[in-house]
């Protein structure tokens, strides 16, 4: 599609934020919200001739896991974060590149407002222009290249013929934009002796990614016990509780009120109080406690899980 196009998404709509990251970045994205009040993530996309553009801005206490699906690289830096931002236990800055080619995953975690660009394109894109890079999500950017990305990122997105989708200026963006992933890719394709900047993922990353299928399965209840979620990753559960926090700043048990509370949220925003009960969906998602439940909840996300059911229900009107 020619031309910039603009999007508005409620953050506790997850179909349309996954099929968003779908379409945009070819990306299957899980998104779990830790902070008070309505999140909304607004975002601008110009589409390069094969270079897709994107700019996304956020506020909030949220964790993010990206997985790459096939054909695609995604290229990302965090232009702008009034918080803190991190993705395992490596803190993301304007001069951290972020790579994720098919198959790849990442968990991010953000605590504030932010702003990311991301360049998507395809796999062939790189082999054509002899992009060899090695594996390794995030690496240190040149200082230069990183201010350049996010310049002629706001120059391209300002641009009056790139809004209207004229064609021969699209193509003249997208030529700088290759000029600038080639040098941006750089950390990536040193040699391995040398490449002393690159912030490759340790173990605990791939703890974490065990332990989250655990935790987001919602027939395995089991799990929420700790010791056996440490047996079922095979460590001690003091470990397991050292991991979480550094990973994800919350404990495992903090984690799977989250997934639940976000998934309660998601199902309360498709019904009506005709059609439905807070009581019956929160015991849907093991919340027997009603009273502890309305606290925490309003706690999260800044209104009462029967305010959600009603603001689904006007949404409609």
């Amino acid at each position: 599609m020619s031309g910039i196009q603009h999007f508005s998404i409620d953050l506790a709509d997850s179909d349309t934020l996954e099929a968003f990251y779908a379409e945009q970045t070819n990306t299957d994205t899980q998104f779990l919200q830790l902070s008070t009040g309505a999140a909304v993530l607004t975002a601008q996309s110009l589409d390069l001739q094969g270079i897709r553009l994107l700019r996304v801005s956020g506020t909030g206490q949220h964790l993010w896991h990206d997985r790459m699906l096939s054909s695609e690289w995604r290229f990302a830096v965090l232009t702008n974060a009034d918080g803190d931002a991190t993705m395992g236990r490596t803190e993301l800055a304007p001069t951290t590149g972020h790579l994720l080619r098919p198959g790849e995953e990442a968990p991010l975690r953000i605590n504030g407002s932010y702003t990311t660009l991301e360049l998507t394109f395809s796999e062939m894109l790189p082999k054509h222009m002899g992009w060899d890079c090695m594996p390794g999500n995030l690496a240190k950017l040149d200082e230069d290249v990183s201010r350049a990305l996010l310049q002629t990122a706001n120059m391209a997105f300002a641009s009056t013929d790139c809004r209207a989708g004229n064609p021969a200026a699209t193509s003249s963006w997208r030529n700088v934009f290759l000029d600038l992933l080639d040098l941006a890719l750089m950390p990536w394709r040193v040699d391995p002796k040398s490449r002393k900047t690159t912030m490759r993922h340790s173990t605990h990353s791939d703890l974490v990614h065990t332990a989250r299928k655990l935790l987001l399965d919602r027939d395995a209840e089991h799990v929420v016990d700790v010791e056996t979620l440490a047996s079922s990753v095979g460590v001690s559960r003091r470990r397991v509780f050292q991991v979480f926090k550094s990973e994800l700043g919350i404990g495992p048990r903090r984690f799977r009120e989250v997934v639940r509370l976000n998934a309660l949220r998601n199902h309360l925003l498709r019904e009506t109080p005709e059609s439905n009960s807070v009581t019956l969906l929160a015991n849907d998602y093991g919340f027997s406690e009603l009273g502890r439940l309305a606290g925490t909840y309003r706690k999260t996300f800044g209104e009462l899980p029967s305010e959600t059911l009603k603001r689904s229900y006007r949404r409609e009107l």
